[in-house]
């Protein structure tokens, strides 16, 4: 199983698209879920266009706590049945890793980190198209409240990865395949 965490704007649903492309593996991501649950809880809006719930915008809300369980337990379903996959949130829960480490999973890290300006590049462009998310993890890099230690990989874990996203371009998967090569031996 691959785990890829790391700070909003630092490229990590890029990695683990990506990764998950290259090994052929599923991909589960919090962010997708926590789509799907705001849209089955979504109403028509007076423009016709869809209303989401005031909490799916707020970060580390209620929907984003309900996500997380909800991604918790599809990890878990998976791995119990020997699935091998990669799963991607910002920070990688004791939570999540209990739950597979309880599955007899071989956990790899892939620690996704960026250059400063970087980030705040990409959650100032992610800002300007709108999202409430967006906005608000924008707003508090920029008044330096997020803490980079809080998205570090988690002890526990059978192998760490760092991949640094700040050049542009593809992201260099190669030695994250290694590390699932050198797991699986």
């Amino acid at each position: 199983m691959v785990a890829v965490c790391g700070s909003p704007g630092a490229g990590k649903t890029t990695v683990a698209c990506a990764t998950a492309r290259r090994l052929g593996v599923p991909f589960l991501t919090r962010d997708e879920i926590k789509v799907g649950l705001g849209l089955s809880s979504a109403s028509v809006a007076e423009d016709g266009g869809v209303q989401l719930n005031p909490d799916f915008h707020i970060a580390g809300g209620p929907l984003s706590l309900r996500a997380e369980a909800v991604m918790v337990n599809a990890a878990r379903l998976l791995a119990s049945s020997g699935v091998s996959f990669v799963v991607e949130s910002s920070v990688l829960s004791r939570k999540l890793l209990d739950a597979l480490l309880a599955c007899d999973a071989r956990v790899l890290a892939v620690h996704v980190v960026a250059r400063d300006s970087v980030i705040g590049e990409r959650l100032r462009a992610r800002a300007a198209k709108g999202g409430g998310v967006d906005r608000q993890l924008s707003s508090q890099f920029q008044r330096g409240e997020m803490k980079r230690s809080i998205f570090d990989p988690p002890g526990g874990v059978d192998a760490v990865v760092e991949v640094d996203t700040s050049a542009d371009g593809d992201p260099d998967i190669e030695p994250i395949e290694a590390a699932v090569v050198a797991l699986i031996r």
